[in-house]
């Protein structure tokens, strides 16, 4: 199994910036006054965040920066559970097949 590509890239001093004022939940008008940036720029960064990491929202964007700050062997240990559970998960049941009936045999009276 391959390493995740989100795991192999560091982000910037700026994008930890912005992903830890987007972790405080602050807005973009909050975090563009936070920076002295515009808004445009905010929305910019967080797009490239996005991009960058494979990310659909500011949630995973507050969840990865909080990965990525907590110490290495917490980190370790998440990793380790995750794998424990994919373990764990049950596989898709097969469909059930009918079991197979023979059908009486109608035979025309003698």
């Amino acid at each position: 199994m391959s390493p995740d590509p989100k795991d192999s890239i560091t982000p910037t001093p700026r994008e930890r910036e912005l992903m830890m004022l987007i972790a405080r939940g602050l807005q973009n008008k909050n975090i563009a006054y936070e920076l002295k940036i515009s808004e445009n720029t905010v929305r910019a960064h967080i797009g490239n965040i996005m991009r960058k990491y494979r990310l659909s929202n500011r949630t995973q964007i507050a969840i990865a920066f909080a990965l990525h700050a907590a110490p290495l062997s917490l980190r370790r240990d998440l990793a380790r559970i995750d794998r424990a559970k994919s373990d764990l998960r049950p596989t898709a049941p097969k469909p059930a097949q009918a079991p197979a009936q023979s059908s009486p045999v109608l035979t025309a009276p003698d």
